[in-house]
């Protein structure tokens, strides 16, 4: 399994950082951390950048996943402390891409991406400014 350093494989690229314990039951019948709770653990982060870097302002307009990318590059394993990066990688007029990335012990052990999309009444709409400038100061760094 490659690692290198760039962009969104080393948690200081990212603007957000979550911290979560791996529990025995987040492991699989190999040993290794399950992709399914994986999944979860970027959820989880994805809120707690909502709550960190966005306050109230997600609340006032719909935001609504259209599309996750998962990469694994590495196996993580319990027990262990997982840190996950979160920060914006690209704004549209009515989407944004979030980058994430997964660390355990200092090394990337996956990337998650995901296409978020702006909605009223069933249709995309422009993201409000007041959003807009919230999430440019969360880019993730180059």
């Amino acid at each position: 399994m490659r690692h290198d350093a760039s962009p969104g494989r080393t948690l200081n690229a990212y603007p957000i950082h979550c911290e979560i314990t791996a529990r025995v039951s987040d492991v699989d019948g190999y040993g290794h951390l399950n992709a399914i709770r994986i999944g979860q653990f970027y959820e989880e982060a994805r809120a707690d950048f909502y709550q960190q870097a966005l306050f109230e302002l997600h609340r006032r307009t719909r935001i609504l996943v259209a599309e996750l990318t998962f990469q694994y590059l590495g196996e993580g394993f319990w027990p262990g402390r997982l840190q996950l990066g979160t920060g914006i990688s690209k704004l549209n007029r009515t989407s944004f891409l979030m980058g994430q990335g997964l660390f355990q012990d200092e090394n990337c052990i996956g990337l998650c991406r995901t296409v978020l999309v702006c909605t009223e009444k069933g249709q995309s709409v422009e993201i409000p400014e007041d959003l807009r400038d919230a999430l440019t100061r969360q880019a993730i760094k180059t």
